[in-house]
This record gives C-alpha cells, sequence and structure tokens, in this order.
C-alpha cells in the first residue's frame, strides 16, 4: 500500500508538470502518507458526516395569542433557545436543526402571561406535543411597561435594578442596602423578596413595599458567603463558598442539608448560585461554569465551559426566558450574557460600579401588558420585534448564542492532511420570521475561525430555491473581482440562489490563530421578495463550500452535496476523488472519507498536521458507527480530546 502511495505521489506531480490548466499545488500538505488506523477504513457512502439532525417539532393548542419558546434538553441538562413562534389554526409545526446527539426538547408556552411547559421526546425525527386546556391567569388590572428585572447588589451597598428584556439594559438605583454592602443576593420572585447577605446577617427588601428588615443574625460560614440562590419551586434558600453547600429554611434559619461541593477545578473561589426554570442547579467560580447534580450529602460539579473564563465572576442569575447572566468582578462590571451548553458568552453592557451578585425578578402574571405596538397581532410582551409589524419571532441555528463551524481540506480533489483547518468558518444563522411564523429575512453572521493552508479561498452557500425569491443581499466582503453578482446581490449565472461571502478569506482572518480577530465578523442579511415558508428555505448552512485559490469553478463541499453550476466538473474523478455524479455521489475519496465537515458547536480546531481523529478520539466511533455512536465526538468531555493536538485559543 506504501508503494501504491507513493506511485499516486509521482503520478500526481507529473500531472501537474504536464497540465497547464491545472497549475495549483494539489500535493501541497500531502507529505504525510504513511496510513493510519482511520485513514484506510471504508465508511458507508450514506453517512454524510453530520453531526446535526432536522428534527420537525409539532405543537397543537387550543389557544390564541401563544408564544412557544424551544430549547434543546442536553443530555447533560443544559437548556438552550433554538426558536420561537406561535400557533396558527391551532397548531405551530417547524423543522429545526439541532445537535445530534438531542433527544429531547423544552417547550415554554406563554399563554399571555401564564407560563406552562413540556418536555417532549424526539422520536425518529419527530417531537410532537398538544398542549390542551384553557391557561388560568391571575386577576388584576394589566400594566404598561412591565419587564423582567436583574436585581443587584454589591460590596459598597449599592442596590439596583437592570431592565433585561428591553434590549439596552436600562439601569435603575434603588436606596443604599440596610447594614452596608453585600456580596450575595437572591429573589424570592412568588413574594418579590429580595435576601441579602451582610457578614452574619440575613436581610431582606420588600419590593413592593420598599422596605428593609432583618431575616436572621447567624449563618453556617459565620460571615460573608459570595453565592446565593432562591429555589422559587420549594422556597428554600442555598448559600455556597468555596467547596461547602448549605440549604436552608429562610423563615427559620434551619439548616436542611449541607453538602461537600467535589469536581470544582482551582481556582474555586468567588461565583454565584443559579437555578434553572427546570430546578437544575448551575455554580460559577474563577475556574468556570458548572452544572450541580446532588446525591446525598454530595455536590457534584461537571465543568461546562470548556476552559477557564477569561473574567472573573461573581455573580450569576437565570431569568424567566431560562436566559443566564453573569456579572464581572471589576470596578466598572460587566453585564455578561451566557450559553450554557458550551460556555459562549457576549458582553451585553458595562457599568460604572461593581456588581458583586444578581437576583432575577420577571413580571408577575397581572402585571403583564396587553399592548400590541406595530398591531401584527403579536403582543409586545411575546413579539421578539415589538415595533416592526413585519417581524415577531426568531429561529436560530445552532443556537442565540452559539457558533457552528465548517471545516474544510481544500486540496480536493487530492487528499489532504486530514487536519481539517485549511479554512474554519463559524456561522450563526437567524431566520426574522413573521406572525405567521412566514421567513420574512435571514441573518447570517460568518466568521473565518482559521486560514492553515496557503492558498487564498472563497467561501459560499447555495440555497434551495431560485435567486428570483431574493430581493436583496448586504453585508458580504466580495474584493477581488472573481465573483459576478446579480442585481440583487446573488451569483450571477445561476439556477439557484448563490450567495458568496467573500471571495478571499485572508482578507477576513489571519493565518494560524484558530480563533476569529475581535470585530471581523461579517453580518449577510438576505430579504427575500415575500416571507417564505420555511419549508422553501430549508435548513441553515444549507449547501456551503468553499472555492480555492480563487479559482471560481474549483469548489469543495459537503459529502454528497451538489456542486452549484459554477464548478470545473473535469475535477471529479481526479486524483483521490471517486464522486459519482450518475448516483449523486460527491466529494468522497475510495473510503468515502469527505473534504469538509459541518460541526454544530463551536470547534476547537486541530493543530497544523494533527489528524482530526487523533486530535478528537472519538470521531472514529462516530464515524465507524455512522454517527450512532459519539454524536458529540467534538465536546470536551473526559476523554474525548487530545489537547495536545488542538489549538490553544487563549
Amino acid at each position: 500500500m506504501r508503494s501504491t502511495r507513493l506511485l499516486l505521489f509521482l503520478l500526481a506531480i507529473s500531472y501537474l508538470m504536464l497540465n497547464s490548466a491545472c497549475t495549483r499545488d494539489f500535493i501541497e500538505e500531502s507529505d504525510d502518507l504513511a496510513p493510519t488506523d482511520f485513514e484506510e477504513i471504508e465508511v458507508s457512502e450514506n453517512f454524510e458526516f453530520s453531526t446535526s439532525q432536522e428534527v420537525q417539532i409539532t405543537l397543537s393548542d387550543n389557544e390564541t395569542n401563544v408564544r412557544y419558546d424551544i430549547y434543546t434538553l442536553e443530555p447533560d441538562s443544559t437548556n438552550i433557545l433554538v426558536a420561537s413562534g406561535a400557533p396558527q389554526n391551532g397548531q405551530f409545526q417547524y423543522t429545526l436543526k439541532l445537535p445530534g446527539s438531542v433527544e429531547q426538547l423544552y417547550v415554554q408556552r406563554n399563554a399571555t402571561g401564564s407560563f406552562s411547559s413540556a418536555v417532549v421526546n424526539i422520536i425518529n425525527k419527530q417531537a410532537d406535543h398538544a398542549f390542551t386546556g384553557k391557561s388560568k391567569t391571575k386577576s388584576g388590572v394589566l400594566k404598561d411597561g412591565c419587564f423582567e428585572q436583574l436585581y443587584v447588589v454589591n460590596g459598597q451597598g449599592g442596590f439596583y435594578t437592570i431592565n433585561n428584556e428591553s434590549g439596552n439594559y436600562e439601569e435603575t438605583q434603588l436606596p443604599n442596602l440596610l447594614g452596608g454592602g453585600s456580596i450575595a443576593c437572591a429573589v424570592d420572585r412568588a413574594n418579590k423578596l429580595c435576601y441579602y447577605n451582610v457578614g452574619q446577617t440575613l436581610y431582606k427588601y420588600d419590593i413592593v413595599a420598599e422596605e428593609f428588615s432583618v431575616v436572621s443574625t447567624s449563618n453556617p460560614f459565620n460571615g460573608n458567603y459570595p453565592r446565593m440562590e432562591y429555589d422559587n419551586t420549594t422556597g428554600m434558600l442555598y448559600i455556597a463558598k468555596d467547596t461547602k453547600m448549605y440549604k436552608l429554611d429562610p423563615l427559620t434559619n434551619q439548616v436542611l442539608a449541607t453538602y461537600n461541593i467535589v469536581g470544582l477545578l482551582d481556582p474555586v473561589g468567588g461565583g454565584d448560585l443559579a437555578i434553572s426554570l427546570d430546578g437544575t442547579i448551575y455554580m460559577c467560580c474563577f475556574s468556570g461554569l458548572y452544572r450541580i447534580q446532588i446525591s446525598g450529602n454530595t455536590a457534584t460539579a461537571t465543568r461546562i465551559s470548556a476552559e477557564n473564563l477569561p473574567f472573573q465572576p461573581t455573580s450569576m442569575a437565570i431569568d424567566r426566558n431560562d436566559r443566564l447572566y453573569m456579572g464581572t468582578n471589576d470596578a466598572n462590571s460587566q453585564l455578561i450574557e451566557m450559553d450554557k451548553v458550551d460556555g459562549a458568552w457576549q458582553v451585553v453592557k458595562t457599568y460604572n460600579h461593581k456588581i458583586n451578585d444578581l437576583g432575577s425578578l420577571p413580571c408577575s402574571l397581572e402585571e403583564l401588558s396587553q399592548a400590541d405596538d406595530d398591531n401584527d397581532g403579536i403582543i409586545n410582551q411575546l413579539d421578539a420585534f415589538p415595533e416592526n409589524s413585519e417581524l415577531a419571532f426568531e429561529v436560530f441555528t445552532p443556537s442565540e448564542l452559539g457558533w457552528g463551524s465548517l471545516a474544510f481540506e481544500d486540496l480536493w480533489p487530492s487528499t489532504g492532511d486530514y487536519d481539517f483547518n485549511d479554512l474554519v468558518v463559524n456561522y450563526r444563522f437567524t431566520s426574522k420570521n413573521n406572525a405567521a411564523n412566514q421567513v420574512v429575512e435571514l441573518e447570517a453572521k460568518i466568521q473565518v475561525k482559521n486560514i492553515g493552508a496557503s492558498k487564498v479561498n472563497g467561501f459560499g452557500f447555495e440555497m434551495p430555491f431560485s435567486p428570483n425569491l431574493i430581493a436583496s443581499v448586504t453585508g458580504n466582503n466580495l474584493t477581488d473581482n472573481i465573483i459576478t453578482s446579480n442585481p440583487n446581490g446573488t451569483e450571477a449565472n445561476q439556477s439557484k440562489a448563490v450567495i458568496i461571502v467573500f471571495d478571499n478569506a485572508n482578507k477576513n482572518g489571519v493565518w494560524g490563530t484558530c480563533m476569529p480577530q475581535s470585530n471581523n465578523t461579517l453580518t449577510v442579511l438576505i430579504r427575500f421578495t415575500n416571507p417564505i415558508d420555511p419549508s422553501t428555505l430549508g435548513n441553515p448552512p444549507f449547501n456551503p463550500f468553499i472555492f480555492v485559490d480563487q479559482v471560481r469553478g474549483h469548489e469543495v463541499h459537503l459529502a454528497n452535496r451538489t456542486p452549484t453550476d459554477l464548478v470545473d466538473t473535469s475535477l471529479f474523478g481526479e486524483f483521490q476523488d471517486r464522486s459519482d455524479i450518475a448516483r449523486n455521489i460527491y466529494y468522497r475519496n475510495e473510503f468515502k472519507h469527505p473534504w469538509a465537515i459541518d460541526i454544530i458547536h463551536n470547534f476547537r480546531v486541530p493543530r497544523e498536521k494533527e489528524k482530526v481523529f487523533n486530535a478528537f478520539k472519538r470521531f472514529k466511533d462516530w464515524a465507524v458507527s455512522e454517527g450512532a455512536s459519539y454524536s458529540d465526538w467534538y465536546k470536551d468531555n473526559a476523554g474525548y480530546r487530545d489537547v495536545g493536538r488542538i489549538c490553544d485559543e487563549n
């Protein structure tokens, strides 16, 4: 076999020297010709090396003016928002692109301020549930202007609220804390009380009466502690410091349980507690974000964030929409929204004071406004775009905060080096839908995460319909006069809508960085001539591809994805490519391996020349099993990665 590979190597050189039409260096990076335990293992030609699944969710309802927020319910009990919408004629139906490891969805139903939820199993790529019975709402006068609030305390005695529904995170200062500064607080939503701790004393602030009072004058720590949360499902208070946690009855100050926290990585200080809608306990400390599982007197911490956080968190809260917020340990603290699956995060606001702890207080049912400012039939409280009558809901791929990654080998049709880092592109698509759940516009955020080859490559994606359905494309970056565009911004001479995001990766990223450069995200906005059905749109990232070394016809796609009309068909079947056009088999070598993979996660890039199946130890098992085993091979689970073969993103 080695002699055969050597012969192919020499033939490749001869071919390149004798064919002026193919002056591109197909053998660059192919100096490691020795076989490995995976490179010569044949996989099924039907396996497309996809880490995702398409799931059709169907929700039936007998009420109108209902909003659904749909979350993935991961095997590790974390939730992440992927879609919102409303029933039409008693039914909501949508096809979602989800991680292949997800087996359940969590649906939160908001019927004009009355909240209910359901956990829906995914069976044969279907997720069906019927909501029956009328929602019960509390009596009272509906008020305009109610919004979800975060309560903030700090060690200087500052006390604030933050409006975390407006999108601007406006702050209101409250009276200074009775008793002095605090580093821990928690909110009892039902009784509208904000608890906080100063030394050994537990105080409460009555939000309605606007009054402070002392609750108790002792605690198990005999002093300050940084973490506190009120469990709104049981009425109990949790307090924690370093590796110790207690459960207390706040009415009697009785300690009901004592827990030893195991599994925290150094450093274990600081941080906070938060409890999700489903009762899951989360903890952060200076070493990252953790999920807590209690068994007896042991609280086991499992780290969710892949690495230590690049900031010191001192506060955390989860709102009624199950969004997680953190505050940093700075004189000018930052408010951060974090993804509970992979620790992805974004700064949403910076304040001119410290945030030592956060608590969350939503509107009570009787306070929700029925205003519909844009008259689209969706009240402001349920409308993602309350001032835009064309838009109401959003659907995210892969999620509201997370990123997916497309990893390419650019030597096709010659075999590459299997490190899948020649060009790595991050993506996050947001479908912006109207009140009828039809797609009005599509936003694609695109980042060049890594350039690992010397070729100058472009990137685009093909959508499964005519370019005439698109009114305009803006935000892409075409700099090198390679692409001919139609007036609407799609690529010319294509029967399907093709969007070229950039024609020169080097003008959108830096070689060998293994992570996107700051302020270098392209936001491509695609507006449609008329709202289209989601089934017509299909699921992002659609049919993505690169074109190699500024040769437009030299396209590299995912396995079995058809090329565009502009591909150079003479390349199929050359070198190691074994495409079978008659059978719609594309971009596979003799062992059915691909030249591109789609990872529905922020991919940690292998180092140069480090093969993906060595860097990610479960990749081989996943591929050989046709995705049945280790569908989450790309995650930071125990035994999944060889970190020495993966780029350092710090």
